[in-house]
């Protein structure tokens, strides 16, 4: 049966480089290095039950990946097979979400203490300046810029860094889905809702009678979405999409879901900040 889990693992591009490490019937979930993840990290996750009607779930962390797997033909299962099997899968499931849960906890408490000790970030920060922004809600840690990770009450769950070049950077094992950077401006405006920092803080100075968010990232932009509509109700929410394919796709998608509307840049290839730095040169 392990070679049967290793097996599916391997199709579903999760290979341990540890195979010893996937056993059956242990009491808590098996994190093991995922081959190609960076040294050191244990994104993949295994629990599994060989008694009865052998059933796990493995998948990443990283990917978001998760998988049931279960021994033997499925085509042959009677009603009961399949009680059990249903039984075993929500069982591990809920013991994931669980795990998760205060996993992200802990990693909230530790982002609310170091961002609330941290100073105002310096408009004088190196990505500010490629970006030609004033920082708005950020703070500063030597060189990195740092970001809140929030609800709507206010609550930080994790913190996003950017150094000077423009490489970011997440807080390992925070939560993200759903929640966004807050930019600033008129709360009692229509909410642009755009995908990067940099991008929201140029939609924030181009309309100031707005409020700008930013969802991380294009990937995100829809949970956001979701959660500000559940906020607001009748807010006019607009999706500040990139001008590439999964900007647009997702921006298009994420209005759908709320009705809301989709601005993108006029040009293939920009952002809102891209739109913003032409519009100054233009001027």
């Amino acid at each position: 049966m392990i070679r049967e889990v290793l097996d599916d693992m391997a199709s579903c591009g999760i290979v341990p480089t540890d195979p010893g490490v996937i056993q059956f019937d242990l009491p808590e979930m098996t994190r093991f290095h995922v081959a190609g993840d960076k040294r050191g990290t244990l994104n993949g996750f295994w629990r599994g039950f060989s008694d009865g009607l052998p059933a796990g779930v493995f998948g990443s962390w990283k990917t978001g990946q998760s998988h049931n797997w279960t021994s033997g033909d499925h085509t042959k299962w009677t009603d009961a097979d399949k009680a059990a099997f249903t039984s075993r899968i929500e069982a591990i499931q809920r013991q994931r979400a669980e795990e998760t849960a205060q996993a992200q906890a802990e990693v909230a408490k530790i982002a609310t203490e170091r961002y609330m000790a941290l100073p105002d970030a310096s408009p004088d920060h190196g990505y500010c300046l490629k970006k030609r922004i004033t920082p708005m809600n950020a703070k500063q840690d030597g060189n990195l810029l740092t970001l809140a990770i929030q609800d709507w009450t206010g609550a930080i769950h994790s913190l996003q860094t950017i150094t000077p070049s423009g490489k970011k950077m997440m807080l390992k094992g925070g939560a993200k889905k759903s929640f966004h950077i807050h930019v600033g401006g008129n709360p009692e405006g229509r909410l642009l809702i755009a995908e990067g920092y940099a991008t929201g803080c140029s939609l924030a100075e181009m309309d100031p009678d707005a409020e700008v968010i930013a969802a991380v990232d294009a990937y995100n932009i829809r949970s956001v979405a979701q959660s500000a509509r559940e906020r607001f109700p009748d807010r006019e929410i607009v999706l500040c999409g990139d001008n590439d394919p999964v900007g647009v796709r997702c921006a298009t998608a994420a209005a759908r879901a709320i009705r809301g509307l989709v601005l993108i840049p006029p040009i293939i290839g920009q952002d809102w900040n891209d739109y913003a730095l032409a519009l100054e040169v233009s001027k």
